[in-house]
């Protein structure tokens, strides 16, 4: 689709009022979508990719942390930045809605995507000036998830989630896990998930385990109820039900199992490939995929822990790890993004 372009220069006054519940009075921002770049293959950005995502006609879309967002059709990659719309070029998370909007997870809040235009929605204000946010920021979306009534659901980089119904912004999991230096929480939550059974789990780095919403009330899972570790970086639900967890590697932490009933955990000692799991994929087989960074694919059977190894090729620093509708499995991270049949093993970018 081709597409006319004016310049257009725009004069903006945002003022954010944010009362206790959450709501804000917001100006949202949208964008036509301007000349996309186009490539059968795109060289890894800077920082690599950040996460990857199946859209409902099952082509695929990658983030990155820096080189924006990149829409794959099976044979070309068209790239989208802050110039086309998006409201932060860092990029850490993607999931689209029933209405088929596709919605950004960045630096700077929410993208939203409607096929068309993009739009700007900041998240409730959080000030960063007391010193504590040296990386992380509590405006930030780090994780995104939409839960069985379509509400989006943001796990923030330090100020908890936030429960998004389209109008207003209804703040979660602010207080729980470690006090930080300056007597607050500052909860950061990387990763959100929904399961089979709606039930809506998130991660927390801050030390505050995993936490599972189930529509009316929390439910809270720390080292003293079974976990291997306080500090969780990903959730997955298999297709039994069980909830797999990868943690940040502290303690003798690496990978945790619920059934629902309890908790198991895998640590080096049981030949767990790396303790730092980044993410988690079953494939059509019952085989689960273990991502980390700064280690190498992990395969587990059941039984046994097997780095991937493909022509004595290992893949490290893996970052997110997903299937298409064709049972192919995409894995990547820092180093690129690759595609797996379960024969031959594709590399989708280049480094040169």
């Amino acid at each position: 689709m081709k597409f006319i372009f004016r310049n257009i220069t725009l004069f903006l006054l945002v003022s954010l009022v944010i009362s206790c519940n959450g709501q804000v009075k917001k100006e949202k921002l949208s964008y036509k979508v301007e000349k996309v770049s186009e490539a059968n293959k795109v060289p890894v950005p800077v920082n690599g990719f950040s996460n990857g995502f199946i859209d409902k006609d099952g082509t695929l879309w990658f983030t990155s942390n820096g080189g924006g967002a990149y829409h794959y059709n099976g044979k070309t990659f068209k790239h989208y930045t802050e110039k086309n719309g998006l409201s932060s070029n860092r990029v850490f998370s993607i999931v689209s809605d029933q209405k088929k909007n596709l919605w950004f997870g960045t630096q700077n809040g929410l993208t939203k995507y409607d096929r068309k235009q993009f739009s700007h929605i900041p998240l409730p204000y959080r000030d960063t000036l007391n010193g504590w946010y040296p990386v992380l920021s509590p405006n930030a979306a780090h994780s995104l998830a939409t839960d069985k009534n379509d509400n989006l659901w943001i796990g923030t980089a330090g100020g908890g989630a936030y429960k998004y119904d389209g109008e207003n912004f209804t703040p979660y999991l602010v207080e729980i896990g470690r006090k930080q230096k300056d007597s607050l929480y500052h909860n950061w939550i990387p990763f959100i998930r929904k399961d089979n059974k709606n039930n809506m789990w998130f991660a927390s780095m801050t030390g505050g385990g995993v936490s599972r919403y189930d529509g009316k009330e929390f439910s809270h899972f720390l080292i003293k109820d079974g976990l291997s570790n306080n500090f969780a970086r990903t959730i997955y639900c298999d297709n039994v039900g069980n909830i797999w967890i990868g943690f940040n590697g502290n303690r003798n932490s690496g990978l945790t199992v619920y059934d629902g009933n309890t908790f198991k955990s895998y640590s080096l000692d049981d030949g767990l490939c790396n303790q730092r799991v980044r993410a988690i994929y079953e494939d059509k087989n019952g085989n689960l995929w273990l991502g980390a960074d700064l280690a190498n694919l992990c395969v587990f059977d059941g039984k046994i822990f097997s780095e991937f190894n493909y022509n004595k090729q290992t893949f490290s620093d893996v970052l997110f790890i997903l299937g298409d509708l064709e049972d192919n499995i995409w894995f990547g991270g820092k180093n690129g993004i690759w595609k797996f049949d379960g024969k031959m093993l594709t590399e989708i970018t280049t480094n040169e």
